[in-house]
Parts: C-alpha cells; structure tokens; sequence
C-alpha cells in the first residue's frame, strides 16, 4: 500500500540535523553511522520530492523549504517524545523538556543545580539544544531558551533569572606588590576585559566609582563570558562579569574581586517561553524551580 507518510527514521534523521546542523552531530545524537543519516535524509528528500539540506561549509543548514518542514513537523516529533516518557513512567506529571541556554550559565551555574531538580521531579527529563543567537526566535522543537541581555524578547514571556550584579575579577598574581588594586581609581593601566553583549557594564562601574569613563573604553572584546573569565584567570586583566558566574572561583581564592561594591547592570539570565508551555506540568514544575534558584543566588529569603 502506498504510504502517505514518511518513516519515523527519516523524520527522526531530519529533526537531528536540521537541531545539530551537521549529519556527523546527528548520527552521534542518534547513535547510527554518517552514511545511514544520509541514506534517511536521501529517502525523505526523495518521497517529497524536494530538497532539504544544502552545504554549509563544513556543515550543512536548511533550505527554505526544509526549514518550512522542519517547523512544522518538530513540534510533533517533541509531542510524540513527551507522550512516549510519560507513558513509560506511568506519571501524568512527567515530561520531556528541551532546553537552549547560554553556555557559560549553563554550565557554571544551571548544571551544578540540575540534581537538586532531578531530585525532587524524577519523573522531568531535560534536553539541551544549542545556544540561540540574539535574533533567533524559539525553534519549534525549543521548549524553552535561558537567553542573555536585557528584557523584552519579542513574542515570548521572558522571566529574570539573575545576573544583573557585576563584580570585579583578578587573578592574584596580577594584583601582588605595585600592581595592588587598594581603589577603583588603582585599575588605571590594568588591561580591561569587556564582553561584547554588555557594552555599558564598565561606563556604569565607572561612574559609579568615581573613575573617568574614558579610562574604561579601552581592552579586548569577548563573545562569551567563559573565555573572558578565564582570560581573567590566566593573568591577562580585569575582567568585569556576572558574580553568579564566578562564585567558585571566588570562594576558592582563584578569582579576587577587589576594591569598589558590585554594580547592578540592566541585564541577566531570562527564562524565555511561549505561554502555552505553561500547560505542561513538567514545563510549569522546572520553572518554578529555576525561578526560586534564581531569587536563593540573588540572596532573596524565599518563602518556606
């Protein structure tokens, strides 16, 4: 009998490259060979008879009408995995979640917590998708994105998390003798380090301690914070950063934060979803917990 729809193995094949954007990545989430993730991509393109992948680079990314399809289809494929888990866990309260984060809260903040959450909700399995790009909006197979920058995400309930607080950070070494920052006005000549996704962060610590602001222009640039702190751990200047990001290392005497208070910076770690993700209980139980995570690191006494 003629099928009208494809396989599963083709479907499932697609979703994981078209998520990875690499055949390699996918055939490893899937744990199959290269050439049978191509053999499924080939088979898919064939039965409808359009083209679903181009080259790019080394990798590979949607064509217009894949990602057409692949919108379209995620959102079933996450339904089928979702409704799968529960009904092998048997708990109407169980779930599949996928996940995108930024990476350096991901796994200097959020990891560390997550067998806490696994404790209490054993019956909640999160997936992690890679990070998004500030212009992305959430995928169809996103449950939810933990995004980096100031509020308001256009389409999505975005919640504050934490890290609007900045503190200073120094290797000791770099600080020992002459090089001892006793006041603000002390990281003159120091090499600063700035991240790219919070431009004002220095102007604002600046004014705030009394330095000239055009003492603070100067430095390299960072993408990520997890390059810039251990840029800031290996010697090579002052780095200005989150302190949820950097606990460990301070409390360890790896990091010093010397001179001068935090400054609040008008950005952080939001919890970014669509509304209907409230429905799903598994959905609805992590974000209570992440959100009550957040408020315990910014030191807010959370009610019994």
């Amino acid at each position: 009998m003629k099928r009208d729809c494809p396989t599963i193995q083709e479907l499932l094949a697609f979703d994981a490259v078209a998520r990875h954007q690499s055949i390699t990545l996918a055939a490893g989430a899937l744990c199959i060979t290269v050439s049978a993730v191509s053999k499924q991509i080939a088979g898919l393109e064939a039965f409808l008879g359009r083209e679903l992948l181009q080259k790019n680079g080394r990798g590979v990314q949607l064509t217009p009408q894949g990602r057409v399809y692949w919108q379209k289809i995620s959102g079933g494929l996450r339904a089928i995995e979702t409704a799968t888990f529960e009904a092998r866990s048997g708990d109407s309260g169980a779930g599949l979640l996928t996940l995108a984060s930024v990476p350096t809260f991901l796994t200097k903040w959020l990891i560390p917590r997550l067998p806490a959450f696994s404790q209490k909700s054993r019956h909640v399995m999160l997936s992690f998708s890679r990070h998004l790009e500030p212009s992305d909006g959430i995928p169809a197979g996103v449950d939810a994105a933990i995004r980096y920058g100031p509020d308001g995400w256009p389409g999505v309930v975005s919640e504050y998390i934490a890290g609007r607080e900045f503190v200073l950070i120094v290797a000791r070494a770099l600080v020992e003798g002459r090089h001892r920052i006793a006041q603000p006005a002390d990281i003159v000549g120091h090499t600063l380090l700035h991240h790219e996704g919070a431009p004002t962060a220095w102007r604002l610590w600046a004014v705030q301690h009394g330095v000239p602001e055009v003492q603070t222009v100067a430095g390299p640039r960072f993408a990520q914070y997890s390059a810039l702190i251990q840029a800031a751990l290996n010697g090579l200047g002052i780095g200005l950063v989150p302190k949820l990001l950097v606990q460990e290392e301070l409390a360890e005497g790896a990091l010093l934060s010397p001179c001068g208070t935090p400054v609040s910076v008008n950005q952080g770690h939001y919890l970014c979803y669509r509304p209907d993700r409230l429905d799903l209980p598994a959905f609805a139980a992590f974000r209570e917990w992440l959100l009550e995570e957040g408020l315990k690191s910014r030191g807010v006494e959370t009610e019994a």
